[in-house]
């Protein structure tokens, strides 16, 4: 079921990233499948193409009670470098993560995925910087990689 959701999420934030601002409306969509209610929105007032803030995309599940959204809710710079961040949650206890923060830069060169438990502790880290990739496990450990080469 994780890795679906995951999967979800990655679309979504693709989707939102690549949709950009259609002019000053905010636009929803919902529909159903397989007994499952999805919404997405799309924000209007976004000034930035790649960074719709306000945008979100949600899933109910009506039998089971399960709820899963993702929010583009804003933007920061880090290391000079304007990044957009959004938040997935989700209510599955057989999900891993009840909550993920994502950050993306522009070009996609750089991102920083955060997963949190139902608890809010962070279970583990993943970060891409000038080519450099790091993963931080629930334990500690680090596993590097680097792709320039």
């Amino acid at each position: 079921m994780q890795t679906k959701w995951l999967l979800v999420l990655v679309v979504a934030v693709l989707a939102l990233a690549v949709s950009g601002c259609t002019g000053s409306d905010d636009e929803t969509v919902t529909y159903e499948e397989d007994g499952v209610q999805y919404e997405y929105s799309a924000s209007g007032d976004s000034q930035d193409d790649w960074c719709p803030v306000g945008s979100s995309w949600k899933s109910s599940n009506p039998s089971t009670g399960e709820d899963v959204s993702m929010e583009i809710t804003g933007s920061e710079v880090i290391d000079g470098v304007e990044m957009c961040k959004a938040q997935f949650n989700s209510n599955n206890p057989d999900d891993e993560y009840a909550r993920i923060d994502y950050m993306w830069s522009e070009d996609g060169n750089r991102f920083n995925w955060k997963y949190y438990d139902a608890d809010g502790k962070l279970v583990s880290e993943m970060t891409m910087k000038d080519g450099h990739m790091r993963f931080v496990a629930e334990d500690g450990t680090v596993t590097e990689y680097n792709t320039n080469t």
